[in-house]
């Protein structure tokens, strides 16, 4: 029996993996910082966990398993080079576990957690008993992988650091490409079109390439392939359609058009546009390994997004919202399904992640929240290792914002924004937290707050 070790096991990424290992057969130990839900469930499955980074962690182990986000001085990497072991990159595990499946691959700037769980979730209610890992907590999969003993696997593949270019999908999915990661691809939005291409092309024939066209990079890319494919989309050159698309405030209903023939009717439970585009990417999928389109739809009507993709957290009498989007356009997308919901005023509180996401993305950021009626700004969640930047705040990026003519207020404690607007949001309103830090905890004690407090009618 191998002896996997995996360094940061609490990640989405590693704990999945940790978890698929385990049930495999492997001896799989690990090491975090902090304990998790993640980490819990780890060791409810007999995982040995230690909370500390040390050389002593990886002894006996045939293989120490990192990701990008290990830096080589980390205590446990460096022991298993002077030991002799054997180091393996997370997407060299995946790699590794995907072997066995027929692959559904998911890469892209956006969707890529929602198309998986959409794809895995379709492919569990169709009997296919798919194995998922997804970068998500889901509730139909109780976590962030689903173990299966079907034919297929479907996964997250990632472009920030060109691992996605390791594994050899059956079906390989793109939805979007946008510059975010360029510094892996040295700065060139051309690199990281070209990694797509290499992505797609790696399909086989009995295989396809799942093309999100309403991106113009994919268009481009989807023009030159000689690859078998399907795209999807708005556009007018996409093969699978939505048309007819009703916005409700509680469903989206639209039409499903398949090479100019009406497919079948969807009724999605997720708001958003992204969504609905999300669910066109993810039925072609399913479509392709013989779920039919009334299948997948009847799937998608009782659809749970994972956890922190729009998450309702409160319904009444203030709606209380957690999402991930931490990017511009995923917080243009988020915040239009916001005042799609909202009966009252929506009121964001948005924690910018990375110093060098915010420095590139400046210009963008300043105008992504216009269907914000009240933003609130705090500063910015960096992961362990980055430098900040002389210039670069969530102080700042609020005047920035606020000299466009929006309402915006910045404050360093985001339960303090709790506390100012607990006796100030009436009914109708929605309160939403964005951001890929820890934004997420004041959500929770919003709505925690609201169950115990109750709520008054005064204005902002």
């Amino acid at each position: 029996m191998k002896h996997v070790h995996f360094i940061g096991i609490g990640g989405y990424s590693m704990s999945g993996l940790a978890l698929l290992l385990h049930h495999q057969g492997y001896q799989v130990t690990g090491s975090d910082v902090n304990p998790s839900s993640r980490t819990e469930r780890l060791q409810n499955h007999g995982i040995p966990i230690e909370f500390m980074h040390k050389p002593d962690n990886v002894q006996g182990a045939d293989w120490v398993v990192y990701n990008t986000d290990v830096q080589e001085d980390n205590p446990e990497r460096q022991a298993a080079v002077t030991q002799g072991i054997t180091l393996v990159h997370r997407s060299e595990v995946l790699e590794h576990s995907l072997a066995g499946h027929r692959a559904i691959t998911i890469s892209g700037t956006h969707g890529k957690t929602t198309t998986t769980t959409m794809i895995g979730t379709i492919l569990q209610d169709a009997g296919l008993d798919p194995t998922v890992l997804v970068g998500g907590e889901v509730p139909q999969f109780e976590g962030n992988v689903r173990i299966g003993h079907g034919l297929y696997a479907v996964a997250e593949a990632d472009e920030s650091d060109g691992t996605f270019l390791r594994y050899h999908p059956q079906v390989a999915v793109a939805t979007n490409i946008e510059p975010e990661h360029l510094d892996h691809y040295h700065g060139e939005l051309s690199a990281l079109i070209a990694a797509f291409r290499t992505y797609l092309e790696k399909v086989p024939r009995d295989g396809v390439a799942v093309i999100g066209v309403d991106n113009p990079h994919l268009l481009a890319v989807a023009r030159t392939l000689s690859v078998p494919m399907v795209t999807y989309g708005l556009s007018a050159e996409a093969m699978v359609r939505a048309e007819n698309i009703e916005f409700g405030s509680d469903q989206t209903r639209y039409q499903v058009v398949v090479n100019g023939k009406r497919a079948v009717g969807v009724v999605l439970s997720v708001p958003g546009l992204h969504n609905v585009i999300n669910s066109l990417g993810a039925m072609a999928a399913a479509h392709h390994v013989g779920v039919s389109w009334q299948q997948s739809a009847e799937s998608l009507e009782h659809f749970v997004n994972a956890e922190r993709r729009f998450q309702v957290l409160l319904e009444h009498p203030v709606m209380v919202v957690d999402d991930y989007a931490h990017h511009p356009t995923e917080i243009i997308s988020t915040l239009h399904a916001c005042r799609q919901r909202a009966q009252g005023r929506v009121i964001a509180l948005f924690q910018p992640q990375r110093y060098v996401r915010t420095k590139n993305l400046w210009d963008e950021f300043v105008s992504a929240f216009h269907d914000a009626d009240i933003l609130y700004l705090t500063d910015i969640y960096a992961p362990a290792g980055e430098v900040p930047m002389e210039g670069i705040s969530g102080e700042r990026l609020a005047d920035d914002i606020a000299r466009q003519g929006q309402t915006v207020h910045f404050r360093h404690d985001m339960f303090q924004v709790v506390d100012e607007l607990i006796d100030k949001l009436g009914p109708g309103d929605l309160f939403i937290t964005m951001g890929a830090g820890n934004v997420y905890l004041a959500a929770r004690d919003m709505a925690k707050k609201f169950n115990t407090r109750g709520v008054s009618n005064a204005g902002l």
